[in-house]
């Protein structure tokens, strides 16, 4: 059973989880579909844009709770560095940035394009 929490604490990312791509750290985990291909999502921005970016996930558990959000999304964590997960997201055209969920919330986002 889903609750809504009418103030939930704000997210923080650990210091020591920062690496030197802004609010991300310097290895971060996909989940993987098979085929070279990874979990992504479209959203809307506070700024109005709707964007196509890759779902990156700054620990394992924030990938599980992700997959548990979204029903029939299954598929195997893989931790992968940074630049890595950058080139993969840049090797999909349809991807113009990357995202990083903390929880079931985007902490930050690198754009590609």
């Amino acid at each position: 059973m889903r609750e809504t929490i009418e103030r939930p604490a704000p997210l923080q990312l650990d210091e020591a989880m920062m690496g030197g791509f802004g609010g991300f750290p310097d290895r971060v985990y996909l989940i993987s579909v098979g085929d070279n291909k990874f979990a992504s999502n479209n959203v809307t921005l506070p700024d109005q844009q709707n964007v196509n970016g890759l779902a990156c996930f700054p620990t394992p558990d924030d990938a599980t709770t992700y997959m548990g959000l979204l029903a029939g999304l299954s598929g195997d964590i893989v931790a992968k560095p940074f630049e890595e997960a950058r080139e993969i997201a840049v090797s999909k055209p349809i991807l113009s940035c990357l995202l990083l969920f903390q929880g079931s919330q985007i902490v930050d986002v690198h754009w590609i394009r």
